[in-house]
């Protein structure tokens, strides 16, 4: 048996999942990536956090790869921030073109504190 507020519950439900996925990517080819490799003067970083802001974050490899699939692919012209920390190292910041259906390369060299 459906109460009154069964189908405004129902409704209230679908418009909040509508709204969560507006300008949200919905298919495989709206997602780009970025990968490469953190590295310093004296070689690989491993344990480095990189992070597309507001997007997701990896942790680079023993040999100081990393890579992050879930970067929803950017219109032409804007910019994403990545930062990358490691303990040992000054932080790292810069921004990148991430376009749709391809990996962007960013191979990073931090710096000694």
């Amino acid at each position: 048996m459906m109460t009154r507020s069964g189908p405004i519950l129902v409704m209230a439900s679908m418009m909040a999942l509508a709204v969560v996925g507006c300008g949200n990517p919905t298919t495989q080819g709206d997602y780009g990536a970025l990968a490469g490799v953190v590295s310093s003067s004296a070689g690989p970083v491993a344990g480095a956090q990189v992070c597309v802001a507001v997007v997701d974050c990896a942790t680079s490899a023993a040999d100081g790869t990393y890579k992050i699939t879930t970067v929803p692919g950017d219109p032409t012209g804007v910019m994403e921030t990545v930062t990358v920390s490691a303990t040992g190292y000054q932080p790292f910041s810069t921004q990148v073109h991430i376009a749709s259906g391809q990996q962007t390369p960013l191979n990073i060299t931090l710096v000694h504190v």
